[in-house]
């Protein structure tokens, strides 16, 4: 029977820490990996600029007569960034399918990172989440959401959890 794994993962560094311990301590055979990109959803910046440093003739205004300014929507800069993701993940996948594990790639923008997490384990039954934690202390865990904390409290399923030396 193949185990579900949710790997989240964020645009740090960090947080990509903790596959080596994925390969390490999750056999192969069996394993599908879910590498969950999480990050806030797009607000859509407005036009993108023209590129004046190019050589379109100008008409009488001085304007050129090439591209213009174009408004770039959140769905654009969804699937922007979801390929990005891919193409910065391809090495990461590509190592993991030759040492036979079964990965896949998800990309979510969401604004409540746990609510998010929890869905997930519950559709794609999931049956283990290996993710890093900066294990906040004092006054910083006071101001800062500790994401892997709150998602151990609200899941019934093993967590693996790599924090900073």
């Amino acid at each position: 029977m193949a185990k579900n794994i949710l790997i989240p993962l964020t645009q740090s560094e960090f947080s990509h820490t903790i596959l080596a311990e994925v390969e390490k301590f999750i056999p192969t055979e069996g394993s599908k990996l879910i590498l969950y990109y999480v990050t806030k959803p797009p607000k859509g910046v407005g036009f993108a600029a023209p590129d004046y440093r190019s050589d379109y003739a100008l008409d009488s205004d001085g304007e050129p007569l090439g591209p213009k300014a174009f408004p770039v929507y959140s769905s654009q800069e969804e699937d922007s960034l979801r390929a990005e993701v891919e193409v910065t993940l391809l090495p990461v996948t590509n190592r993991l399918k030759q040492q036979g594990y079964d990965v896949s790639i998800q990309v979510c923008f969401v604004d409540e990172v746990v609510d998010e997490i929890v869905r997930v384990v519950q559709r794609e039954k999931i049956d283990l989440i290996a993710m890093s934690t900066r294990a906040r202390v004092g006054m910083l865990r006071f101001f800062f959401v500790n994401i892997a904390e709150a998602v151990l409290q609200q899941v019934d399923i093993p967590v693996l959890l790599v924090q900073p030396n």
